[in-house]
């Protein structure tokens, strides 16, 4: 899977931008969070790559908007969650528990 190619199309973008940069620096620090909770690996494992697409698209979503947890305008609010992974903290572990044997946790802090 190309994670770049599937996080530009679904933002929208057909073409280079000029948001290029931010969104490269997106996905490498997903995927930098996930390898560390998978307990160091060096790739994301092709059956996870969904969580960097998913992640990095939130991530891209709350660019100036870091730090806030909720925010209201008319009818319209919105609430962030601090940390990118943790709506996929379950297929983490699942993840973990078939592929590493039990030995890794992954923990939400």
């Amino acid at each position: 899977m190309d994670v770049e190619a599937t996080v530009r199309r679904i933002l929208g973008f057909d073409d280079s931008r000029e948001d290029d940069m931010l969104i490269v620096n997106i996905i490498e620090v997903i995927k930098s969070r996930l390898k560390s909770k998978l307990g160091g690996l060096d790739e994301v494992p092709v059956e996870l790559q969904y969580i960097v697409v998913e992640a990095s698209i939130a991530r891209f979503n709350r660019v100036n908007d870091e730090g806030k947890k909720t925010a209201s305008e008319s009818d319209v609010s919105a609430t962030y969650e601090t940390d990118d992974l943790a709506p996929f903290e379950s297929d983490i572990q699942e993840w973990l528990m078939r592929n590493d044997s039990g030995k890794r946790r992954f923990m939400m802090y």
